[in-house]
């Protein structure tokens, strides 16, 4: 089963733990991608969270959304680049707001499991949903057609030695190498 599929799997029993440590696993052997922007979707408005907390609360939801793509290796985690998590008062200070929004917020969040917190940091457990885009919904369609083509990633030495055997041929053509 793919790592994908590992965690698709682990998040729909609500095995969180789980979840975050498949993620930690990929960002430290492949790093995980960012996106340095995140979406806030018309749906906002309507969603759960605005009978579910108080208007300071979504404010800070809001900002923990954007932080869970700024801070950390992990996007959806948020924590400093060793995979730990950061205080409470430092990051209710980066949000602006008083520490007991921040934590009433968090405490809230942790009832409806929109978070999970462990040492590892705070995860948006939704957060995956929230970011997924258009281009996302295309991907395994593109992929599909691309193998149907036949066409196929190239590994990083077929490349290298693509590059090497172009420099040669450069070389050749200028009388280099000699």
């Amino acid at each position: 089963m793919s790592d994908k599929a590992n965690v698709e799997e682990a998040r729909k029993r609500g095995a969180w733990a789980e979840v975050l440590q498949l993620k930690i696993a990929e960002a430290k052997s492949r790093g995980a991608k960012k996106r340095h922007w995140v979406v806030l979707r018309k749906s906002w408005l309507t969603s759960s969270i605005n009978y579910r907390m108080e208007l300071g609360e979504i404010a800070v939801f809001s900002k923990l959304i954007v932080m869970a793509d700024e801070f950390g290796p992990v996007p959806g985690l948020i924590s400093d680049n060793d995979f730990r998590g950061m205080p409470h008062d430092y990051l209710a200070h980066q949000a602006c707001c008083p520490l007991e929004i921040f934590e009433s917020t968090l405490k809230k969040a942790i009832e409806d499991n929109s978070i999970y917190e462990n040492s590892h940091g705070i995860f948006l457990t939704h957060f995956d949903e929230y970011q997924f885009t258009e281009y996302d919904r295309q991907k395994p369609y593109r992929e599909a057609k691309r193998q149907a083509r036949g066409i196929r990633d190239k590994t990083s030495a077929e490349l290298e030695e693509e590059n090497r055997a172009r420099r040669a041929a450069y070389d050749a053509a200028h009388g280099k190498g000699k």
